[in-house]
Order: structure tokens, then sequence, then C-alpha cells
């Protein structure tokens, strides 16, 4: 089972009690997913998904409003893996009154022969009526990436006017969705984890938005960790770096001038440096009696470094 379906699932288990809500939720499904297909020579007009529970929903749904107006059927198919593809025949239903009056409800006009879909102006006023539309619409074209791999959620519509007011719908939440065009689909988009979180809770996915939440708290945990153990790393390579470098310059000014003719002050350092080569600049400090700060231990360093490269230099 993929995120997608499980959401779905979810979703689809939900008991809308308001009639206004169950309405706006199918029209959602059907403005978004009727399409007309050319099968044998005759257009049908369909709704298609590979969902079993949002078949059964929508055929259900449909049947209570217009008993004669759809026909399921399921057919089997090996692409990618053996499953089921539902399809739910609408063909008939511009033949009956009550099927012409509630397609006109959901502003649907149909033209079978010249294979067209034409959409009127959908008004929704109440929120709870647009979160059911929104979630009807996803039910039919909507898609979500494993949150594991990316963050990604998008809409597939055939129809602009439509995937217009989808959009409008979203940022009525504060969304702010992104279009696209692909193939011959409006491609409806959010990459951002917080806009998918907010829109599984407009659409009442509660328990996928707690598994996705769950999710994005381990990925920003681990990128913390990775970055924190990066800086480590980094910090551990520079302090092992300069500690050679200046055991050279110590080493060559013990063979050179010798360590004990050195300054008392440096001759301390020096000393601890080749001790103790893996120790940072506040290590070597605190090990100093008095201790001294890691400018103060720097300091001397580069007071070292100096009369090695003015050795060096002479000896050109």
């Amino acid at each position: 089972m993929s995120f997608s379906s499980d959401i779905k699932d979810e979703v689809c288990r939900l008991q809308n009690e308001k009639p206004c809500c169950r309405f706006a939720e199918l029209a959602g499904i059907l403005r978004t997913g009727l399409i007309i297909r050319e099968i044998r020579k005759k257009n049908l007009l369909l709704f298609i998904t590979e969902h079993a529970p949002v078949s059964r929903m929508v055929y259900s749904r449909v049947k209570e409003i217009v008993p004669d107006g759809v026909e399921i059927s399921g057919e089997k198919t090996t692409r990618f893996k053996r499953h089921v593809v539902y399809r739910l025949n609408f063909s008939g239903i511009e033949d009956l009154d009550e099927g012409n009056k509630f397609l006109n409800s959901i502003g649907i006009n149909i033209n079978l022969q010249q294979q067209k879909i034409e959409y009127f102006e959908f008004k929704l006023q109440d929120r709870c009526c647009i979160r059911a539309y929104l979630r009807g619409g996803f039910l039919a074209v909507g898609s979500v990436s494993n949150p594991d791999k990316s963050y990604h959620i998008e809409m597939a519509f055939t129809n602009s006017k439509i995937s217009g007011e989808f959009i409008k719908y979203m940022e009525c939440y504060d969304l702010k969705p992104k279009l696209i065009q692909r193939k011959n689909y409006d491609i409806v988009y959010m990459k951002e984890g917080q806009d998918i979180v907010d829109f599984l809770n407009i659409i009442n996915a509660h328990n996928a938005l707690l598994e996705m939440e769950n999710i994005r708290i381990l990925k920003d945990m681990r990128n913390q960790v990775n970055r924190l153990v990066n800086c480590e790393t980094a910090n551990l390579e520079k302090t092992v770096n300069a500690s050679l470098k200046q055991v050279s310059y110590i080493k060559y000014l013990d063979d050179t001038v010798g360590i004990e003719n050195l300054p008392v002050n440096l001759r301390e350092i020096a000393r601890l440096r080749m001790e103790n080569p893996e120790a940072s600049l506040s290590e070597l400090g605190k090990m100093l009696n008095p201790k001294l700060s890691k400018s103060g231990v720097n300091h001397r360093m580069r007071r070292l470094q100096k009369l090695a490269t003015d050795l060096m230099d002479k000896e050109k």
C-alpha cells in the first residue's frame, strides 16, 4: 500500500453526516474525475480509479441520487503489478431527467457525441463544504509521495477551469499551490512539508497527518545530527591540520636553535604541543600553570611560527 492509498482509505471511511458536505465531496470527485473515452467506437462517460473504496463510495453516493445513473465494472491489469482498475460508467445518465438534473446541480453539461464536458461555476460558501470538495478532488485525481523519500502532493486536472477553481479553494486555507502543465494536464502541486500537512488537516486525513509529522520530526533530527557530525568532523580536521603545522615549526626550531634556548613562555607551550599533538588550543591552555586562554595560546604559537619562518628566510 502506498502513502496515497492509505490517505484515500482513511478519508473514504469518514462519515459526512451533513448532506451539504456529502454532496460537495461527490461534486469534487466528479468535476475533477469524469472523462469521455471512446471504447469500441462508442463514446463513454467514465470515472476510472484504481482504488476500490473510492469506487464503492462514488457508486453508492450516485445510486442514492440517480438509481439507474451508473454502472460499475472491474478490469484486471498487469501494468507494473497485478491489480484491478475500477470503471464507473455514467454514459446513460444524460438520458434520465434526474440524471441531467444532478449533473446540472454540480455544474456539468455533457455532450457525448462531441466528446465534450462543459463546466459551469460551482459555488461553495461554507468552509465545511469547501473542505469536502477539496477532499473529493484529491480522491479523484490526487497523489502524495512517500514522505520518507520526498515531500510532494499533486492533483492532475484535465480542465483549466477546474484547476483554477481548485487553487482558489485551496487558497481559502492559506495554502500556496503551484501550477504547471504536463502533457494535456494542469498539475496543481505543493512541495513544502508544512503545506502538505495543512492540506491533510483540511481534508480530515488526521492519521496520515500524524504519520507524516512523525516522519518529518525523524528526518529533521537526522539532518541535525548529520550537521553536527559534519561540523565536528570539520573542526577536528582543522585542529589536526593546525597541530601538525605547529609541530613541524617547533621541530625545526628544536633542530636549529633548540627548544631549551627559547624564552620560558614559548619553551613551555612548545613542549606541551610536542607532548600533546592531538590537543586543541583550549586544552593546551588548561595544561599550563597558570592556565592560559585559547587566544593566549594562539598568540604564543604565532610567535613560534614567526621565529621558525624568520630562520627559514635567513637560510635562503
